[in-house]
């Protein structure tokens, strides 16, 4: 009898063990299938060849300081770097000429927060965009194999890459968040000495902070780093804005994250309250600003991101109508059951998951735009302080396509009150200042990452999309080829597609 009885324990433990190693496997492989890794990467280097001197002559150039532009210029690159600039340059032998008369010529555009996730074709698409510069603020090793590949055969953009993020939790826990977000997980001073060592070690260019780090572990975190010279950056953690000032961190890496610690401080509903949180956040926004500037930190942009809240939540449908969908890679968009955070309806972490009343949707709807327009007045503030602001998208967040998206962040940043001349130095000069890199200005001795525009971007930053070539490293594409590589692009998204999405395809 008690043979029989442990006979049948047994035989449901292992039913229960095998059942538990199923859903493990099927978890595992869902978190990975939306990296995006399985769609088939294109093959640019049958499209773009190596060019080693390129002359662009007649061309207007943008001033270092992005205030204008500077008429008739010819430009020399050799071999990926500007040898010649200024006005009738002898022409070199064998060079291959590009006309810019009445044409723009700016420094290469730099998104300075995005996720590349393992979808390489994004590469593909900061160029054809003209980024030429990415900072990827949640690495992981193959980022690092892809940076390594680019400096060999130049066919995507630099990258700056920070560390997966950083996470305090302890016990099961921090197991659980190493898994599912492919995170760096330590709760102990020990733990974090070596995993940062290691990350330095790896090659990552900073730490890359999560907001839900504890403050003991994030004083720990700052002053080992310190140890290692590798800045942190990223999110504001568990401690208050004046706790954060003097703490050492670098870099915020959202306006967002600096409105959302405000809003704690005013400790209300902000729904039932929203044009008082607008005075509060107003009193108090120039104060901030001048704290971040007293401390040099940095922030980056990401307020396309927060605009499209309110749309994605109450309208998705008609907001992925607006953006260049076919081009996001459709494992990304298409999400997983174990969490929403996928692009399309039902998929969607954003969409409206309230009470299924009028009156819940519509203290819901006042937050959202209150929360935008807080975004606003936060940035306008930045800027009036003169805050280093670098623009970023959070590019492979829902809707924000990469690429496209930085075009995008370049207008809403007009909209927070900015000149079309500072939106433009957010996305060259400043990082690549901050980054401590030879681009971001046109110069002799400077990377040739550079974009020609048939349309100047100071008369309307829509026209930074009015893109004739791109210059990267030893490299240049031009409309034809964006066309060709962008088509390419889009027939290996649809060969892995599971979810049709032709209804939101304009």
């Amino acid at each position: 009898m008690k043979k029989m009885r442990f006979r049948k324990l047994l035989y449901v433990v292992m039913a229960l063990l095998s059942i538990s190693i199923c859903v493990f496997l099927w978890s595992d492989n869902e978190l990975n299938k939306v990296l995006g890794k399985s769609t088939k990467v294109i093959d640019i280097s049958s499209i773009v060849k190596p060019t080693e001197i390129i002359q662009i002559k007649n061309a207007n150039i943008l001033s270092e300081d992005c205030s204008h532009f500077i008429k008739n210029q010819d430009v020399i690159i050799k071999n990926g770097k500007i040898i010649r600039l200024g006005e009738n340059q002898l022409v070199e032998n064998n060079a291959v000429t590009i006309d810019g008369t009445n044409k723009y010529l700016i420094p290469g555009l730099i998104d300075s927060h995005v996720h590349l996730k393992e979808s390489k074709n994004d590469l593909f698409l900061y160029l054809v965009n003209g980024v030429t510069s990415i900072r990827e603020m949640a690495g992981r090793p193959i980022t690092l194999e892809w940076r390594k590949s680019i400096q060999k055969n130049g066919f995507g953009p630099r990258m700056f890459i920070a560390s997966p993020p950083i996470f305090s939790e302890s016990g099961i826990m921090g197991y659980y968040y190493q898994w599912t977000r492919q995170s760096i997980n330590y709760s102990t001073k020990g733990d974090a000495e070596k995993k940062i060592e290691k990350i330095k070690e790896q090659g990552y260019d900073a730490v890359k902070m999560y907001g839900f780090v504890n403050p003991e572990m994030f004083k720990t975190t700052i002053d080992i780093s310190k140890k290692y010279n590798i800045p942190v950056i990223g999110h504001i953690p568990l401690v208050n804005l004046d706790a954060f000032y003097t703490s050492g961190q670098k870099e915020i890496a959202h306006v967002e994250e600096i409105t959302v610690k405000n809003m704690d401080d005013f400790g209300k509903s902000i729904s039932k309250n929203p044009k008082e949180y607008i005075n509060f956040l107003k009193a108090h926004s120039n104060q901030i600003a001048k704290k971040l500037k007293e401390n040099n930190i940095c922030v980056t942009s990401t307020i396309s991101l927060i605009e499209s809240f309110p749309k994605q939540r109450f309208d998705l449908k008609s907001e992925l109508k607006k953006i260049e969908l076919k081009y996001a890679n459709p494992k990304i968009i298409e999400g997983t059951p174990i969490y929403k955070l996928g692009w399309l309806p039902s998929k969607n972490g954003y969409e409206y998951d309230g009470e299924d009343n009028p009156d819940a949707r519509k203290l819901s709807a006042l937050f959202w735009k209150t929360y935008v327009e807080a975004i606003h007045i936060m940035t306008k503030a930045l800027v009036d302080n003169k805050v280093t602001i670098m623009a970023g998208t959070d590019a492979n967040v829902s809707t924000m396509v990469p690429g496209f998206s930085l075009h995008d962040e370049l207008q809403s940043l007009t909209k927070s009150g900015i000149t079309n001349s500072q939106a433009l130095y957010s996305a060259t000069v400043e990082p690549s200042n901050w980054m401590k890199r030879n681009s971001g200005k046109i110069k002799i001795g400077y990377n040739s990452d550079l974009v020609l525009l048939s349309k100047n971007p100071l008369e309307d930053i829509k026209n930074t999309k009015t893109i004739e070539n791109v210059f990267f490293g030893k490299n240049m594409i031009d409309k034809v080829q964006i066309a060709t590589i962008l088509k390419a692009i889009e027939e290996t998204n649809n060969e892995n597609r599971s979810i049709k999405i032709n209804e939101y395809i304009n």
